[in-house]
């Protein structure tokens, strides 16, 4: 049976009827009222809900967070922008830095001080490994659902959205951040008792957008956020944490964008080197009056040489000081054995001390788009040891401009720019070079130094004598698998003084010089 109530209060005051089956709504102004146990708005709410991405959430086992006493100046930095009562000029604040850098240890921190100072928050950890929270379906949801819990006046008005249709949650992120957040904060902000109540703006923490399922997802998020902005009167602040991949860069320089946001860069301007010793020492320190063995540790270890080495490792980055001190302070293993480990002086055993690292990276290299000429320009910076991406386009026969193009999906631990090329991780040409943890993406010195010495005879041939230095092909020469190309190369190579640029007595040196190298060369060649 069907009931359709002619005035506003006929189903209330309906006797002596049966109803079965359907689901009844009645409403009542601003207020909406279910009969019969149908399921209401904020529980079909709630079932969308990605709890495990919540920054308190117990699904998060031990997420990283500052270290005491580090990170002071960027955490200051952010509270301060959090808390600008008067003037406020921006309302979304991006923080980025390389892959490891500390940005989810960084808005962690940032959620715990925030709710510890009872201000209303809401959060959402992207984890890429993580079903539950590695897209974009639960993200209005999540964040709606603890917008309703840090401000209660707001659960009947989501909960009214989600009635008038119920299918919400199927629509675009733009949309339901517009129907689950930024209209019931308006309306929150029309009700006369509640007009005053919102002393400062509803702070919402992102973490790991480049973790969403998606490149235009993550940029439409960026979008969708900017445009939720354009309302300068509403009472609400995001804090975005993502490393700098080129299209959240490209996202973010919008002017629709710039106009409302603050950028935080994680680089060496806040020190990170002075953290990164502050917490190595606070970990060997604990580790010498914790751990089973501490009995077997020397007063002295570890050695400040040892020490030094691991935070120029660091490239301060969090993440590889953090890998080794879970390494090292295993509960089951002697400590100074296990950083002996990780200075590759003594063999590792059944676990691996960059696991976790190694994943990092093979993810990484997983999604550039020409890997190929990424992985020649990378072998050529590591083996030619140069940084210029001038010479290394002229040396490679790359266009102006393809190192740049080629390393743009690596921008997480490699910085290009115009002239130079920068590892953000020192520890990465490690990775590269060791078959074992690289895999796929190893670089294979000796064919590589052969296929470099090729490139310098054919540049020598070609008439470029701006990238055949002398010294360049000793090198390459020298540590060069004998490939039949190369044996060409050296079996056709006749010096002349043409091929040289300086005086007379410098190119008769230089000659002699690479006869000599070629002789040697030959023999361990042919011979």
């Amino acid at each position: 049976m069907e009931y359709i109530p002619q005035t506003q209060n006929a189903m209330l005051s309906l006797s002596n009827a049966v109803i079965s089956g359907g689901t009844f709504t009645q409403h009542n102004g601003p207020s909406i009222v279910n009969i019969n146990g149908a399921t209401g708005g904020f529980e079909l709410l709630r079932k969308e809900v990605a709890t495990a991405a919540f920054h308190n959430s117990a699904q998060r086992l031990d997420p990283p967070k500052c270290h005491p006493n580090t990170r002071e100046a960027v955490l200051q930095k952010i509270m301060a922008w959090i808390q600008t009562s008067e003037d406020r000029e921006t309302w979304l604040m991006w923080l980025h830095g390389a892959a490891g850098a500390g940005k989810s240890a960084i808005a962690q921190s940032i959620a715990e001080i925030c709710a510890k100072s009872k201000l209303a928050i809401a959060s959402f950890f992207f984890f890429r490994t993580d079903p539950t929270r590695n897209s974009v379906r639960p993200l209005a949801a999540t964040l709606a659902y603890q917008l309703a819990l840090s401000l209660p006046v707001a659960r009947d008005i989501i909960g009214q959205a989600v009635e008038r249709d119920p299918l919400v949650f199927g629509l675009s992120f733009a949309s339901q951040l517009e129907s689950l957040i930024v209209e019931p904060l308006r309306q929150i902000g029309r009700l006369p008792h509640c007009s005053t109540s919102i002393t400062s703006p509803f702070l919402i923490i992102i973490d790991g957008l480049d973790e969403c399922d998606g490149r235009d997802v993550q940029t439409n998020i960026v979008h969708a956020i900017s445009e939720a902005l354009r309302d300068a009167d509403l009472p609400i602040l995001f804090l975005v944490a993502s490393r700098p991949e080129q299209h959240l860069s490209m996202a973010f320089n919008l002017r629709k964008v710039t106009d409302i946001l603050t950028r935080l860069a994680l680089d060496d301007k806040y020190l990170p080197d002075e953290d990164i010793r502050l917490f190595l020492n606070d970990k060997f320190a604990e580790i010498k009056i914790s751990h089973p063995f501490m009995h077997l540790i020397d007063s002295s270890w570890p050695a400040e040489d040892i020490l030094y080495s691991l935070i120029e490792k660091s490239s301060g980055q969090f993440i590889y000081a953090s890998v080794v001190m879970k390494f090292v302070s295993s509960p089951r293993h002697h400590p100074a054995q296990r950083l002996e480990v990780i200075q590759g002086i003594r063999p590792p055993r059944l676990d691996t001390p960059f696991a976790q690292l190694d994943a990092l990276y093979v993810h990484i290299f997983s999604c550039v788009e020409d890997i190929q000429t990424a992985s020649l320009v990378l072998s050529y910076s590591i083996l030619g040891s140069t940084n210029q991406v001038d010479h290394i386009d002229e040396f490679l026969s790359l266009a102006k401009g393809d190192v740049e193009i080629a390393l743009a999906d690596l921008a997480s631990v490699v910085a290009t720019d115009s002239s130079r090329l920068k590892f953000l991780h020192a520890s990465l040409p490690d990775f590269l070079l060791d078959p074992a943890r690289s895999q796929e993406y190893y670089i294979d010195p000796p064919r590589r130094h052969a296929d470099f010495a090729h490139r310098w005879f054919e540049h020598l041939k070609a008439g470029n004598y701006k990238v055949t230095h002398i010294l360049a092909i000793t090198w390459h020469l020298q540590a060069a698998a004998p490939t039949n190309e190369l044996q060409l190369d050296l079996m056709r190579f006749v010096p002349r003084a043409e091929y040289f640029s300086g005086d007379s007595e410098g190119i008769n040196e230089m000659s002699e010089f690479l006869s000599s190298v070629k002789a040697l060369v030959r023999i361990r060649f042919i011979d």
